[in-house]
């Protein structure tokens, strides 16, 4: 990443942002996390969990998609900000000399 221009300091923490977003994504579950017993979630208390007992059943499908979204909005964020500090002098802001 410092050979594309990347300062070291931001590489550093860039490398570290992607840890923790693989080892997070990788460790927990998103979908896991809420009941699969429908009473458990009153609309008087929960008004937008009418359907988080389904999760479970589709846990994979929700994990993957929010990974892939997640990446997805990382690596285009960072693409943006390598663009807009001039690191690589493309006009998509990718490496002018590999990555």
């Amino acid at each position: 990443m410092v050979r594309a221009g990347w300062p070291p300091a931001q590489a550093t923490r860039i490398g570290a942002l992607m840890r923790y977003f693989v080892t997070g994504s990788a460790l927990s579950s998103f979908a896991r996390g809420f009941v699969d017993d429908r009473e458990t979630y009153d609309p008087a208390d929960y008004p937008h969990l009418g359907q988080a007992h389904l999760l479970a059943e589709h846990r994979r499908r929700v994990d993957e998609g929010a990974f892939e979204t997640g990446l997805r909005a990382l690596l285009e964020g960072l693409g943006l900000e390598y663009g807009r500090r001039g690191l690589g002098g493309t006009a998509r802001g990718g490496p002018a000399h590999g990555s």
